[in-house]
């Protein structure tokens, strides 16, 4: 797999010109063994590309390990200074560096793997973990499907003509809220002929997306919010609901395995496959699960609960090893130690039943997921434990080196063309 390091560029534009400080490693694809040094070159340039010789830098290091550190350099005459750093186990480093205060601040930042594809979970998994998540889907399957399905008029007159789209409502008996989204698909479209995409959202509380263009390609694409809220409502609306009934969910009820909010959230998950999978257009085989932070939680999740779900896209996933800190790695989103009342020996092993290295060691469907080395949120150790116990035949992950959590587009492309080469492997055989 061939990786591309981008390098971390923070533009200043006060005063006359703007300048450009660049934090690069020296190798590109930003990958040591573990024991070995990295060597990270700090650039500032003018707006026109011209070197700014001594210049104090200010470099922060952070990272697993227990790595920090600080220092000041001064740029040489071709501009750059350098910092040589490492970890002699597994992880990941990340180096922030800036010059000048206030409005005059220039800021870039970078970071380095060691040995990632060695990272493994810090905790075990739970020994009734599959009997608690039969328990959690049985709670959702007692219930008979009543699916509500609400026409949505489209503006586009062309679209229109094509596909169909339609606001969803799903019972969800036990997760504490219905699933919520909308459904789009071609006009009379044969049955068992079209693969389906069914995505899930990041953190906060929005109305679910219009898979519009997953339809005009010719798929089935289902997108569910994740919390069961109404969609299609102004931007106050949630924005209301994120400071009221549902402001610091992610916390809600941690350190109880039957009431922690992520578990109503993947029991939505499990709702909204079992519904697509009855749709007759459906062609019986191709299930992708997509989503980006904490909607590539749910993927990851999904993948692991459903076997029928062929392919998963995880974008930068939240929700991996909620145990990282305890052995002195960064953990992932919503980093439950942050959590008021946070009791580490009550919280995480419930945490465990609800942490996306346990339902990625279940996956059996061709996996996808990115990580940026300079990702706060969700941090590449926690990408990478995940990724790495992953049983699937075929699963390919894309680093950003300088990234942070984001999706550039070269990897938003990458992850569509592994869903494109997937949907033509599941038409093949």
């Amino acid at each position: 797999m061939k990786l591309t390091a981008f390098l971390s560029v923070l533009l200043l534009a006060g005063g006359a010109a703007a300048e450009r400080l660049t934090v690069a490693p020296d190798r590109p694809e930003a990958l040591y063994r573990s024991g070995e040094q990295a060597v990270f070159t700090l650039k500032l340039t003018s707006e026109e590309g011209k070197t700014v010789a001594d210049r104090e830098v200010r470099y922060y290091l952070y990272g697993d390990d227990s790595i920090k550190g600080k220092g000041t350099l001064r740029t040489g005459r071709d501009g750059t200074a350098e910092v040589k750093t490492g970890l002699n186990r597994p992880g990941f480093i990340r180096l922030a560096a800036a010059t000048g205060t206030g409005k005059e601040k220039v800021e870039g930042s970078g970071g380095a793997g060691f040995d990632p594809r060695k990272i493994m979970p810090a905790r075990p998994e739970p020994p009734d973990f599959d009997a608690y998540w039969a328990k959690a889907k049985q709670e959702v399957d007692q219930e008979p499907l009543r699916v509500k399905l609400t026409p949505v008029p489209l503006a586009d007159a062309g679209q229109a003509a094509k596909i169909k789209l339609f606001d969803v409502e799903l019972n969800c008996s036990g997760s504490g809220a219905p699933v919520r989204g909308y459904l789009a698909l071609p006009y009379a479209a044969e049955a068992k002929t079209l693969p389906a995409v069914v995505s899930f959202q990041g953190a906060g509380v929005h109305s679910a997306g219009r898979p519009v263009g997953r339809a005009l390609a010719g798929m089935i694409g289902f997108e569910i919010n994740a919390h069961g809220v109404v969609n299609g409502r102004p931007r106050e609306f949630y924005d209301a609901l994120d400071k009221g009934e549902l402001n610091g969910y992610r916390y809600r009820n941690m350190d109880d395995p039957e009431k922690i909010y992520f578990r109503g959230m993947f029991q939505r998950v499990w709702r909204a496959l079992q519904f697509v999978k009855r749709l007759p257009e459906w062609d019986g085989r191709t299930l992708i699960a997509l989503g980006g932070s904490q909607g590539g939680g749910q993927a990851l999740a999904a993948a692991g609960l459903d076997p029928d779900v062929s392919c998963c896209v995880a974008y930068v996933p939240a929700l991996c090893d909620h145990g990282g800190l305890s052995v002195g790695r960064e953990s992932g989103w919503p980093r439950f130690h942050w959590g008021k009342g946070y009791d580490e020996a009550k919280v995480l092993p419930v945490a465990d039943y609800v942490d996306a290295v346990n339902f990625a060691r279940r996956i059996k469907a061709d996996c996808f997921l990115s990580t940026g080395f300079v990702d706060l949120s969700c941090h590449p150790s926690s990408v990478y434990a995940a990724y790495n116990v992953i049983p699937a035949e075929m699963k390919q992950i894309v680093n950003s080196p300088a990234s942070d959590h984001s999706v550039p587009r070269s990897t938003f492309q990458a992850g569509e063309e592994f869903m494109r080469r997937h949907i033509e492997k599941m038409r093949r055989n």
